[in-house]
């Protein structure tokens, strides 16, 4: 079960490289995708440094974050009503959630990553803005 969440977690994280829309040129051939994305982080760094991107990379992210974060409270909206039949539990799973966003944004992806703390502030908000939204106005 743990190699199975891993495999799900590195799949989920990797959805923004798969699904890049912006082509590239690598060595006279068009890409789209995972390469074209690889060749853009490349640019970026290249351009800005070593672990920095540019503002459509963190904006392209972000809004798979915020996607990332829809999804996330409309499951957790059906798991709480139908499995534990009340609101209550929704609020525990938010709050839960972004717990450990705070830890794999400011912990983990830090030390695998090398991410800088200004994207982890970045990420993290694009997931509990959302989420704070719903609570406000649902």
């Amino acid at each position: 079960m743990k190699a199975f969440c891993k495999k799900l977690y590195f799949y989920v994280e990797s959805m923004p490289d798969r699904f890049y829309p912006f082509a590239s040129e690598i060595e006279g051939k068009i890409v789209r995708g995972r390469a074209s994305y690889s060749n853009a982080v490349e640019r970026a760094m290249e351009k800005y440094g070593p672990n920095n991107l540019s503002y459509s990379l963190i904006f392209y992210r972000g809004i798979f974050h915020v996607i990332g974060a829809i999804v996330f409270i409309s499951a957790a909206g059906l798991i709480s009503l139908d499995l534990f039949g009340n609101e209550v539990a929704l609020y525990v799973l938010l709050v839960a959630a972004s717990v450990s966003l705070f830890v794999q944004e400011f912990y983990w992806h830090p030390r695998r990553f090398n991410q800088t703390r200004h994207k982890s502030y970045i990420d993290w908000f694009g997931w509990v803005i959302p989420m704070v939204a719903y609570v406000m106005f649902f």
